[in-house]
């Protein structure tokens, strides 16, 4: 807490300056006593109401902090005591009250850094892309080197100017000099975005390879030296652990995967990061361990698995859905009726994690409703309650796993998707593009992280011995990490990356289909075939399932998947009530 007090004459001041000094000390029990006597003292000093608002805060008493200032607020306070009471809002979420907050300040100072970056955040969350790009434009014409502002407002903008974008990055790496952290915090965008320009300028989509060739830098190769560089800066001074996994990052990237896997993991003495770090294995000693497992220890401790509806294989290929119940009413369904709706003739297999018995045969009763799609229900109960941490990382991993061995049951090719999806188009054009290769997918160009070059979202595989083999090897990893109790978020993608590594290796990797930017569209185009899900407007319908009420209605920037998927929302729930 800053010292907001002018030392004076009157013990008002000094009380506070007491107060202040108690919590910027660590005290904050006593702080609050100090700032309680002020406050009885001159209850309407504004200072004073705002300490109280501040350790009450500090102390987790957020609901009684609110009941405290909403009023003084209303009143007229301290520009820092509207901005704790909106942050307080936004904690609880209460943001329609948050937003009224953030406003008052905006209108009489409206390049306020806090309000509007905390605004645009809102705005960002609630889908309202016009209102977050403006509150982060007033964020950083407010504080024009502020890397975070730059970042959010260049990415939030990156769709209507990407080489002003660009421009801004470059002008603001020019300002830092010899600065290495703060380098490195721009060049981790500016990489990005420079990488993704270039590719624009040349015809080429900037979020999906046309060639394995590309998942590395071609065109911002001067800026990863700067990284790595700035890396090594920083593993000789105070910031080695930091710099030493930047280096990591910074030799991946230039294609030295087996280099950077030592620097990434953590080093000798220094305990597990605790995060998908964790999970990198690019050593040919390891993937020789798990060619060596059979599907039995592959499996190994997993829960078992339970058919509830067979499905006749197909050679023309199986959609393959993977998720928990609640997404299976969230997404799954409305995506299963798009699928009637633009191609009854194409079979998915949904396999579902954490129903009951009763939610099991509710989801067969759902879909037996929307013949002649042919369907089968598959099921497992791993047992995770609602909001465990570790639930997550196993329903996007252990699917894997579920999809190999489905793989090999019914001999036909199989399609994972992600559940938050609609089909606009037949899919069996897409499933075409998988003739003659091994394995479809999407592969992001300029992209730094080895579990963010493969993308999950989309995966189809044929019955060929590469893809068996690739598919595999996949399952051994995951499982791997499931008995060692250490899968985390996003391992599922490094090991689509770290697989397909080791196999080109060898000269084994299996052929790839490569799929665009029709094929996984976050764009809504008419020619899309599979209408791709962003992670706020997921998170936002599932919140309204919760709490119908929670979210004011946001401007979605003529986002069409709302619009479509909101009419197959209503469809699935006229079905469920037939």
């Amino acid at each position: 807490m800053s010292n907001v007090t002018t030392p004076g004459a009157g013990s008002i001041d000094a009380a506070i300056m007491d107060a202040v000094a108690a919590f910027n000390a660590g005290d904050v029990p006593r702080a609050e006593q100090l700032f309680r006597t002020a406050f009885a003292m001159a209850p309407n000093d504004l200072r004073a109401i705002h300490g109280m608002g501040v350790v009450m805060n500090q102390l987790g008493r957020k609901a009684e902090a609110i009941a405290f200032l909403a009023p003084y607020v209303e009143k007229g306070a301290l520009v820092e005591t509207t901005l704790l009471l909106a942050q307080l809002y936004d904690e609880t979420g209460d943001l329609p009250r948050a937003m009224i907050c953030l406003k008052t300040i905006l209108k009489s100072l409206p390049t306020n850094y806090n309000a509007a970056m905390r605004m645009a955040g809102i705005k960002e969350r609630l889908g309202d892309k016009p209102g977050a790009r403006e509150c982060y434009r007033l964020a950083l014409e407010g504080s024009p080197n502020d890397i975070s502002a730059a970042v959010k407002y260049t990415n939030a903008n990156w769709a209507k100017d990407p080489e002003g974008g660009v421009a801004i990055m470059e002008r603001l790496l020019a300002t830092m000099g010899d600065k290495p952290a703060r380098r490195a915090q721009i060049l981790e965008t500016l990489i990005l975005q420079k990488e993704w320009w270039e590719r624009m300028r040349r015809g080429l989509m900037p979020y999906h390879a046309t060639d394995i060739s590309e998942l590395f830098y071609n065109y911002a190769s001067d800026y990863v030296k700067d990284y790595e560089r700035t890396a090594i800066q920083r593993m000789n001074g105070p910031d080695h652990a930091t710099g030493r996994m930047c280096l990591g990052y910074a030799r991946f990237i230039q294609g030295d995967r087996l280099g950077a896997e030592p620097l990434m993991l953590p080093g000798p003495g220094e305990p597990p990061r605790g995060n998908i770090l964790d999970c990198i294995r690019f050593q040919p000693a390891f993937y020789d361990e798990l060619r060596r497992e059979q599907l039995s220890d592959i499996t190994a401790g997993i829960p078992d698995m339970f058919l509830l509806t067979p499905l006749a294989p197909d050679p023309g290929g199986v959609v393959y859905l993977s998720c928990n119940y609640t997404y299976f009413t969230a997404f799954a369904q409305p995506m299963i009726v798009s699928l009637k709706d633009k191609a009854p003739g194409t079979p998915v297999h949904i396999h579902i994690m954490d129903a009951t018995n009763d939610q099991a045969y509710a989801a067969r009763a759902f879909c037996e409703k929307l013949a002649p799609l042919k369907f089968a229900i598959s099921v497992e109960a791993p047992g995770f309650q609602p909001n465990d941490p570790n639930a997550r990382g196993y329903y996007h991993a252990v699917r894997f796993i579920r999809f190999y061995q489905h793989l090999l049951a019914y001999e036909c090719p199989l399609w994972m998707m992600d559940v938050d999806a609609l089909f606009n188009r037949d899919p069996a054009e897409m499933f075409a593009e998988l003739k003659g290769k091994d394995i479809a997918m999407r592969v992001r160009p300029g992209r730094f992280e080895p579990w963010n070059q493969f993308n999950a979202c989309i995966v189809g595989a044929s019955t060929s011995p590469a893809s068996l083999e690739y598919f595999r090897l996949m399952a051994a990893y995951i499982g791997r990490f499931y008995r060692d109790k250490m899968l985390k978020w996003g391992i599922d993608q490094l090991v689509m990356y770290g697989v397909y590594a080791d196999m080109a290796d060898r000269g084994q990797a299996p052929a790839l289909a490569l799929l665009g930017e029709k094929e996984i569209d976050y764009d809504y185009r008419d020619d899309g075939f599979v209408w791709c899900n962003s992670g706020a407007a997921k998170f936002r319908h599932l919140a309204r399932i919760a709490n119908p009420a929670s979210l004011p209605t946001a401007d979605f920037e003529g986002n069409r998947f709302v619009e479509v998927f909101e009419h197959y929302w209503k469809k699935t729930q006229a079905i469920l009530q037939d």
